[in-house]
């Protein structure tokens, strides 16, 4: 009960939130009747239907202002609108988020906290079931496993025909990492499943085999020493609610559904993940790579320079990442998508 009210009252902060926003925006005049429940429509049809792509885009476009450019962009706008001798708290308000969000220093303290977190919770709660859990609930070490599953949305450019081989993006050590754990595997006398989960590429047309980055991900791992044998391909993931039900259905008919999973994936959104493939029911053991952040106190540090005091495009697109993860986590928790606890 305490789980829905707060959910309730979380859509409602939401709604008024947006309205006023958009207030900003628009005339009170031009906000009819007929274009509020049209906005009403589009919030009601992406909570409904988020993986629709028309739906999804004006989901976007919604959430675009309460990301770093987007809330300096909207500022922006108010400020012209309102003249910029009126408004020069809004014109230093959008440019402290900019400077805010793209130094790369504080960036960095961001993406920090964020893996730093999701590695603690895990390790809390590991701590909390020593000697009470089963053993089959937290393994230690390499504990075998009845599949690895690799998040690879994202992780690898189009093989596109002039391209010599299969290029990686800055996500793409995900893959090599689980290679890597199947080797640990292998080497325990366990052969796990590898569950590649990624779907076709928005952003490309063509042939369906070319355009599916399962499957180049499938033959990275292949070349990394994997067998193509141990290999599944789900190519319908296009977000983590829709992977987790798909490879759920996978392992459970290869009768792994009670199995212990490893999943790799980003440091950046490892909790949510954990607790989305959690909550349809599979055992997850998180194991995430594609860290960020430096963790304080540990070695090597990393140098302070002027450099990283000074804007970047890359810190901003950090930034953006981890404002992205939190929004999207709290979508998932306003729909119910999180397992609650995971012990």
């Amino acid at each position: 009960m305490f789980l829905l009210l707060t959910q309730v009252l979380l859509w409602l902060l939401l709604t008024v939130i947006l309205y006023q926003l958009l207030l900003k925006v628009i005339p009170r005049a031009y906000l009819t009747l007929i274009g509020g429940l049209f906005l009403f429509a589009i919030i009601v049809l992406a909570f409904f239907f988020p993986n629709d792509r028309l739906v999804s885009a004006a989901w976007n476009i919604l959430a675009f202002p309460l990301k770093p450019v987007g809330a300096s962009i909207l500022l922006l706008i108010i400020a012209l609108r309102q003249g910029l001798g009126k408004s020069r708290n809004l014109v230093s308000a959008a440019l402290l988020i900019l400077l805010v969000s793209s130094t790369p220093i504080l960036a960095n303290q961001l993406a920090q906290r964020t893996e730093l977190g999701a590695i603690q919770a895990e390790q809390r709660r590991q701590e909390l079931c020593q000697g009470v859990c089963p053993a089959d609930v937290t393994p230690t070490g390499t504990a075998p496993v009845g599949a690895i599953v690799v998040l690879g949305r994202g992780t690898t450019q189009a093989n596109l025909p002039y391209r010599t081989q299969i290029q990686l993006t800055d996500t793409g050590d995900r893959i090599l990492y689980a290679a890597q754990l199947y080797r640990e595997q292998v080497a325990a006398g366990t052969r796990p499943l590898v569950i590649v989960s990624a779907g076709p590429r928005a952003d490309l047309q063509g042939n369906q085999d070319q355009t599916t980055e399962a499957n180049d991900i499938a033959t990275l791992l292949t070349q990394l020493g994997v067998p193509r044998e141990q290999i599944v391909v789900e190519p319908r993931g296009i977000d983590l609610r829709s992977s987790a039900i798909e490879v759920n259905n996978i392992l459970r008919s290869r009768q792994l559904g009670n199995s212990r999973v490893l999943l790799v994936t980003s440091g950046l959104n490892s909790r949510r993940a954990r607790l989305t493939f959690a909550d349809v029911g599979i055992n997850v053991i998180s194991r995430p790579t594609d860290f960020v952040g430096f963790q304080a106190g540990a070695t090597p540090r990393l140098r302070l320079r002027i450099e990283s005091f000074l804007p970047t495009v890359e810190a901003l697109t950090v930034t953006t990442r981890i404002v992205e993860e939190f929004l999207t986590s709290l979508y998932y928790y306003l729909r119910g998508w999180l397992a609650p606890v995971i012990i």
